[in-house]
């Protein structure tokens, strides 16, 4: 009953919008909506007002909710308005015409389209205080389904907020009934390039463009929306335990493709003496070889390879590829002391990468690529291609004057400016960045949750996302019981989250990442709580043969042999041998869950039913590997999955040496 009275505390604290601030400058709450707050001062955003009538968007603002608004007045819209037409007037009789979707510097002129995106790009729902919005992006999507970019201008003493670097924010943090208000200088303006055309509009990304375009893979990367994607019918919740209203129930409406790209200016280039496309393509063939080299759209070519692994199937801005944020925990809440916040993360190369916050780390403020541990190399020519790091978007924008309007965020995708020219090298990746136990994330393995707003959004703790399984292609279902899974926020959850059935008799299977091909014990994290997730029996395969035998995912402390650290003369040492004698672990003492009876966070070791489960140790070659997990009890069940773990062999049978509890 405490879980589910502090979940529903913690819904309302979300909804009703009551972020700490600072008093001395908050908006007295007036009764005003957002719209009543436009209206009141009409003279001053008459023209705001009517582009959100000509979007059929003024009636939602009236009403109850939780909006943000970034609120440009009258100067503020013709500003943008005037700009955006004199850009187009300027180069549309030249061979590179830059259409903006406006052809006349006056408002009324607007076209009836230009005006729904412009009002749909200024709202976010939920409430965002300039507290809350984290250097990157507003952790939410706008109406008009992207993320707005955020990064800091300082004058003086001063700093100001900038929203995709192009409109400054004047006046902060107006609370009104229905949610807070933001004024700014300019419109915002939208996102209207592709990732490909998008990079290619900043002059110091040249070299990258250039190859982008000769390889071919720009092709692949201008989809936008999979129009094949019907949307189910809205769904009404039987059978849920919290009660939760059906208005929590969030249906993806659609389904989008997009993309992250690490890209190296020219200047970074030129440090690796790259000065031009011929200097590149001879640089990646020293690191890919020569196969197909007449043809650089082959995917065997060495620039193909190169610009490939520069990209990943996921919209990540720099504050949500390591999210700065756990549902509504600070990151360092979240991490026991001492740790550090990783994830690995498939790219367009058909191979992984891992990025990494070194929380435990003096640099521990920066997100890196392969970074390896202890600074150690297996290829010693490799040292200047790892631990690769994302420039910040502050930081990137004030380094050069050139760079003082870059603005991260495209149509479908995201621009990750990175230090370094990034490198796969296979024999570094086995050898070193790779050659660790392998935690991934469930909800990871699903890209399509990172394109589309459902992963770590404001409503990921309060609302309950219900996905098709025919939505993410690493997921299957083998079982007409049900056609759906939910994931959410949980404070319980490896990465503040997991993934769960339907109340069925699941049978589903994942696709594992691409990992090198070796011997593994594999794992998998097991939820014991009995009130929660019933008693039932679970049948583990891999590739479609039975890997272990059933899993009773009801296990009790007897059957564990699950004994407190803390109870121990050896702080649990010879309990950990125990339990693997029973093909049970204790959950890693490297992040944290909440718990409900104390109201404090404590390492996921000292919770009785957070387990790991030690399914088998086999030998996994490289290409496509699936595990499938089938509940084989009578009873009709939610299954909830979290975490699995690859572990190299000699890590856990060094008898020199113990796996360490991280």
């Amino acid at each position: 009953m405490k879980r589910i009275l502090y979940i529903l505390a913690l819904a309302l604290s979300i909804v009703a919008c009551t972020e700490e601030i600072d008093k001395s400058n908050r908006y007295t709450f007036t009764g005003e909506t957002v719209a009543d707050y436009m209206l009141n001062r009409s003279d001053k955003y008459s023209h705001f007002i009517n582009l959100l009538k000509r979007a059929n968007l003024w009636g939602l603002l009236s009403t109850y909710g939780q909006y943000t608004l970034f609120l440009p007045d009258n100067d503020a819209v013709e500003k943008f308005i005037a700009e955006k037409d004199s850009i187009y007037h300027a180069t549309k009789d030249t061979d590179a015409p830059i259409w903006t979707g406006v052809t006349s510097p006056l408002v009324e002129d607007l076209s009836d389209s230009m005006a729904v995106v412009l009002a749909r790009t200024h709202i976010v729902e939920g409430c965002f205080s300039t507290s809350n919005l984290g250097e990157g992006s507003v952790a939410q999507w706008n109406f008009d389904n992207h993320y707005l970019g955020i990064n800091y201008v300082v004058e003086g003493e001063n700093y100001y907020i900038m929203i995709n670097n192009y409109s400054r924010i004047m006046t902060r943090d107006e609370y009104v009934e229905n949610g807070i208000i933001h004024t700014l200088d300019k419109a915002i303006n939208p996102a209207s390039f592709s990732l490909p055309g998008h990079i290619g509009r900043y002059n110091y990304f040249s070299l990258f463009s250039a190859a982008l375009q000769l390889t071919g893979l720009g092709d692949s990367l201008l989809k936008y929306n999979d129009n094949s994607y019907v949307a189910p019918e809205k769904y009404s919740i039987s059978g849920n335990q919290l009660n939760i209203p059906e208005d929590y129930v969030s249906i993806p409406e659609n389904k989008f493709y997009r993309y992250t790209a690490f890209v190296e200016t020219d200047e970074v280039f030129r440090k690796q003496g790259i000065e031009n496309i011929d200097d590149l393509v001879a640089f990646a063939e020293k690191w890919y070889g020569t196969e197909d080299k007449e043809n650089p759209r082959s995917p065997k070519n060495a620039l193909y390879k190169f610009v490939a692994y520069h990209f990943v199937p996921r919209e990540m801005p720099y504050n949500i590829i390591i999210p700065l944020k756990m549902g509504s925990w600070p990151l360092e809440e979240y991490i026991t002391p001492g740790n550090d916040c990783y994830d690995y993360f498939e790219t367009m190369l058909g191979t992984l990468m891992k990025v990494i916050k070194p929380l435990s780390s003096s640099d521990g403020k920066y997100v890196y690529i392969n970074r390896p541990k202890e600074n150690k190399v297996y290829n010693n020519e490799m040292r200047r291609h790892l631990n690769v790091r994302l420039i910040e978007p502050t930081e990137f924008a004030q380094a050069k004057d050139e760079y003082s309007h870059f603005n991260p965020i495209a149509m479908n995708g995201i621009i990750q400016p990175i230090d370094k020219v990034l490198v796969y090298n296979e024999d570094e990746m086995v050898g070193n960045i790779l050659n660790e136990r392998l935690r991934f994330d469930i909800l990871t393995l699903l890209p399509e949750l990172s394109c589309n707003d459902i992963r770590y959004s404001r409503d990921y703790n309060i609302k309950k996302n219900r996905i098709p399984y025919t939505y993410c292609k690493n997921i299957r279902n083998n079982s007409n019981s049900s056609n759906y899974f939910s994931c959410a926020g949980e404070l319980e959850g490896y990465m503040s989250d997991y993934l769960l059935t339907d109340e069925s008799m699941f049978d589903i299977s994942f696709r594992l990442p691409p990992i090198p091909p070796r011997t593994y014990e594999i794992r998998m994290s097991i939820f014991t709580k009995l009130n929660d997730y019933g008693s039932y029996i679970m049948q583990p395969y891999i590739d479609g043969k039975v890997c272990s035998l059933p899993i009773e995912l009801s296990a009790n402390l007897l059957s564990t042999g699950w004994v407190d650290d803390r109870r121990t003369l050896d702080n649990g040492v010879e309990n950990d041998k125990h339990m693997r004698g029973r093909g049970w672990m204790k959950a890693p003492d490297s992040y944290r869950a909440w718990n409900f009876d104390e109201g404090i966070w404590e390492p996921a070791r000292r919770f009785t039913y957070l387990l790991r489960r030690i399914l088998t140790r086999q030998y996994l070659t490289s290409g496509e590997h699936w595990i499938r997990f089938k509940l084989l009890s009578d009873e009709i069940i939610k299954g909830c999955f979290d975490y699995i773990e690859l572990v190299p062999l000699h890590i856990v049978s060094d008898p020199t040496k113990s796996e360490d509890r991280h």
